[in-house]
């Protein structure tokens, strides 16, 4: 007969069991939520585009050179002008890669699109993982076109 104040050794082995079941599951959920939910929130990170440009309007023309730009115009990742911002490296004579990469990281940006970049400067797009598309033309068109490609 059994003894109720002692439980059967079967029942307290599954006991054991269904514990140890439990805390796999809690521990797997720990790691993808560590390391499966951040990867994705990477991926998803909304593209912001740069143009270097020759004046303020989102029709204007690429600058031929990124680092003498007199704006840098900035779109969102479905081509939609946000904003124009004057580029303090257009008159420098020196770090002009440094203080245009300042700027566009200050901004978030994740793409650059420009008629002619220099090493230096396509040295330093690789550097802070900023993608760059050549193109020439009206800022605008070159976003639109990019955008849907």
């Amino acid at each position: 007969m059994l003894n109720p104040a002692k439980p059967e050794k079967k029942s307290l082995v599954r006991l054991n069991m269904d514990n140890k079941n439990k805390i796999r599951l809690v521990f797997l959920s720990i790691i993808l939520f560590l390391f499966v939910i951040p990867v994705s929130g990477i991926s998803a990170q909304k593209r912001k585009i740069a143009v270097p440009a020759n004046s303020s309007e989102k029709d204007s023309l690429i600058s031929q050179e990124m680092g003498r730009a007199q704006y840098f115009l900035f779109f969102d990742d479905r081509g939609q002008f946000i904003s124009a911002l004057k580029n303090p490296a257009s008159s420098q004579t020196g770090g002009i890669s440094r203080t245009v990469i300042t700027l566009l990281t200050d901004n978030q940006i994740t793409t650059v699109i420009a008629d002619s970049v220099g090493t230096k400067m396509k040295k330093a797009l690789t550097d802070h993982n900023i993608e760059l598309i050549k193109k020439s033309g009206a800022a605008q068109k070159a976003v639109t076109v990019s955008v849907q490609h």
